[in-house]
C-alpha cells in the first residue's frame, strides 16, 4: 500500500488519516497557479517532477491573519463597512529528517558538496531508478553508508545537486540505496559520486523562493489505491525563522520547529475567476 504515511492512524477498515507529508521544489514551480489540479493522487514513491519529498511532518498549521478596518456609525456604534487592507500566510511544522537536502530545502539554504575523484556513468536503470542501478565500470569506490550525489553533466552541477543519497550494499557494478534512495530518478548517462563533505550556504541578506505541497491520504480503499487526499499547494514560500537545530527537547531531541512565509501570487480558481491567494486549496476525489 503506497500512501503518505509513516506511522498509520487507522480509523476505519480501509480508511486511514495519515501524517501530512511535505514536499518541496529548490525554485519557484507555478504548476498549478492556474484552474488545474493533480491529475492523479500524489505518490511519495513517484515525486513530481521538480520536486522533492521532505517527508512526514508533525504539527502542521497553516495560519492566515487578516488586517481589516471598519467605518463605525450610530449610536451605539455599529460596523457599515469594512475593507481587508493586508493578509499573510505560514506554514510551521515539526519536522525530524535530518538529511541533508531536506535541511537545506526548509531553512531556505544552498549546498555545496566536495566530492571524492572517482565518478561513475548510470548505465542502466533498475525499477523506477530511485533506488538501483547499474554502472559503468565496477564502481569499487562505492562502500556501505556512504553518501551519494546524482545528477546530469549537461543540466545539472553535481556539485550543488540536492539528490543525495546512502549506499547500502554494492555488488558487481550495481549500486543500491538506501530507503527511497534518490529524491529524483536516475537517467541513463547520470553522473553518481561519493561526497565527502556538505556544506551548507546561508549568505545574510539572501532571499530564496521555493513553493512547496503539503498533502495527505484520507480514504485509502481495501486495494491501496488513495481515493480521497488533501493538498495545499504554496505557490511562493521563503524560510521565516532563520532556523537551525535545537537539542533542547527531551521527548524529540532531533525535532526542530519551522516557520515559512508565503507570498500571495496572482491565480486563476477553479471557477474561473482570477485573485491574488498565498494557496490552492483541495480535496481531491480519484
Amino acid at each position: 500500500m503506497t500512501t503518505t504515511k509513516d506511522s498509520p492512524n487507522l480509523h476505519l477498515d480501509f480508511v486511514e488519516i495519515v501524517a501530512p507529508r511535505l514536499w518541496m521544489s529548490a525554485t519557484y514551480k507555478n504548476t498549478y497557479v492556474s484552474n488545474t489540479a493533480p491529475a492523479a493522487a500524489l505518490n511519495v514513491s513517484a515525486p513530481l517532477a521538480g520536486w522533492y519529498d521532505c517527508g512526514s511532518i508533525k504539527a502542521a498549521k497553516v495560519p492566515v491573519s487578516k488586517t481589516v478596518r471598519e467605518y463605525m456609525r450610530g449610536i451605539p456604534q455599529t460596523s457599515r463597512k469594512q475593507w481587508e487592507t493586508a493578509r499573510t500566510a505560514q506554514i510551521t511544522f515539526n519536522t525530524s529528517d535530518l538529511t541533508p537536502y531536506v535541511e537545506a530545502l526548509i531553512n531556505g539554504q544552498t549546498i555545496y558538496n566536495t566530492m571524492a575523484v572517482p565518478h561513475w556513468h548510470i548505465a542502466s536503470i533498475m525499477g523506477l531508478g530511485h533506488t538501483s542501478a547499474v554502472v559503468a565500470g565496477s564502481p569499487t569506490g562505492f562502500v556501505e553508508y556512504d553518501i551519494v550525489v546524482c545528477a546530469s553533466p549537461t543540466s545539472a552541477s553535481i556539485n550543488t545537486s540536492l539528490n543525495m543519497a546512502v549506499v547500502e550494499s554494492v555488488s558487481a557494478s550495481i549500486v543500491t540505496l538506501e530507503g527511497g534512495g534518490f529524491p529524483v530518478a536516475m537517467v541513463g548517462g547520470d553522473h553518481i559520486r561519493r561526497v565527502n563533505r556538505i556544506a551548507f550556504k546561508d549568505v545574510m541578506g539572501t532571499n530564496l523562493v521555493r513553493s512547496a505541497m503539503l498533502f495527505w491520504d484520507d480514504v485509502v480503499d481495501s486495494s491501496g489505491t488513495v481515493q480521497v487526499q488533501h493538498c495545499l499547494y504554496f505557490p511562493k514560500l521563503q524560510n521565516f525563522t532563520g532556523q537551525d537545530l535545537d537539542f533542547k527537547s527531551e521527548t524529540e531531541e532531533y525535532e526542530s520547529s519551522l516557520t515559512l512565509a508565503a507570498q500571495s501570487v496572482n491565480m486563476t480558481f477553479d471557477d474561473g475567476t482570477t485573485g491574488y491567494d498565498f494557496y490552492k486549496k483541495w480535496v481531491l476525489a480519484y
